[in-house]
């Protein structure tokens, strides 16, 4: 497909189009730049895939730290450096809080200044997540997700995030579903420079819209709503092969800097989509488990699959032509 020159003028204007390299290029640059500049630093560079973190879990039920460095590793092996952990698919609703710090402590501390990370928060009020974001800004993370608590409306949501941004100097990412009115209105708030979007296509594309100039918009789900959003000024997306395939997340992610549409829809048509409609927690982590990055297990009420269940998840990813990769871990599965 032939650019369009309005898109392509648009996209170089913007800085959307660097190297793959270019993602972990300036890794450091927070310990250089006035606070002011390191907000609108990382808003800058928050660009390509997100590896959102699928809590690792050992056989025993315990966090598995070392699944999760496997992840991390293989990830930056392929110059894909940003990472988080949300809520929803880092599996807060079956940890401790203290788990979730151990959580952040070991994602900040396997990445290092080699990549930037994103941490989190619970669906918390203001006494808690203020406490999380100073703990999170000691471990030295990127900057800091901040889910909006439930029953919380107007001023007084407006009054929870300046009271989170006055707790930390770290970037904050809103997330959650907000009244455009009150997006408005946090946007107002210095350190809130991002959103990361999961309401829907449309609310994705208003925010985009609406508000592109002030915070990165980037997507959760599906690479599809990345593909509708990018003409609009996206730059930031989730994308779940970057956690056992992310060979195939660098292609995508070359496609977007290409601007190549048709490249961009056979890669979701192909391999997006398929994992999309199969998903679910305990898929996704079997397929860490076949893939040789982490073990299967889920914490209950949730299913952990079985054998015969594995070899089923063998059999999808042959049929997308997608394989382990023997060499990348010892040949083997993870152990804690």
């Amino acid at each position: 497909m032939t650019s369009q020159p309005w898109s392509r003028r648009r996209f170089i204007k913007q800085g959307i189009l660097p190297s793959v390299c270019g993602i972990l290029s300036g890794s450091t640059w927070a310990r250089d730049l006035p606070e002011s500049s390191v907000r609108a630093g990382f808003r800058r560079r928050l660009r390509g895939p997100i590896v959102s973190i699928p809590t690792p879990f050992g056989a025993d039920l315990k966090l598995d730290p070392k699944g999760l460095r496997n992840i991390v590793e293989m990830d930056l092996s392929h110059a894909i450096a940003t990472f988080e952990l949300t809520a929803g698919d880092s599996q807060y609703d079956y940890l401790s809080y203290e788990e979730i710090k151990e959580l952040a402590r070991n994602l900040t501390t396997a990445v290092g200044s080699r990549g930037m990370t994103i941490i989190g928060t619970g669906p918390w009020l203001l006494d808690r997540a203020a406490e999380f974001a100073k703990y999170t800004e000691s471990l030295g993370a990127t900057a800091l997700q901040v889910l909006r608590p439930p029953k919380i409306e107007g001023d007084d949501l407006v009054n929870f995030y300046r009271g989170v941004a006055q707790s930390t100097s770290l970037p904050i990412v809103l997330h959650g579903n907000f009244p455009m009115e009150t997006l408005a209105r946090l946007a107002e708030i210095d350190s809130i420079v991002a959103l990361k979007e999961d309401i829907s296509l449309a609310y994705y594309i208003d925010t985009e819209i609406r508000f592109g100039h002030r915070l990165n918009c980037f997507s959760g789900g599906g690479l599809d709503w990345f593909l509708v959003g990018q003409p609009y000024g996206a730059t930031a997306y989730f994308d779940s092969y970057a956690t056992f395939a992310p060979e195939i997340a660098v292609k995508f992610w070359e496609a977007v800097q290409r601007t190549d549409y048709v490249t961009e829809v056979e890669i979701i048509e192909k391999y997006d989509h398929p994992f999309i409609l199969n998903f679910s927690a305990p898929f996704w982590h079997a397929t860490l488990e076949y893939f040789g990055v982490a073990q299967r297990y889920v914490r209950p009420p949730q299913h952990t699959y079985t054998d015969v269940e594995m070899a089923r998840v063998k059999s999808f990813y042959d049929k997308l032509g997608v394989f382990p990769k023997k060499s990348r871990f010892r040949g083997g599965l993870c152990t804690s």
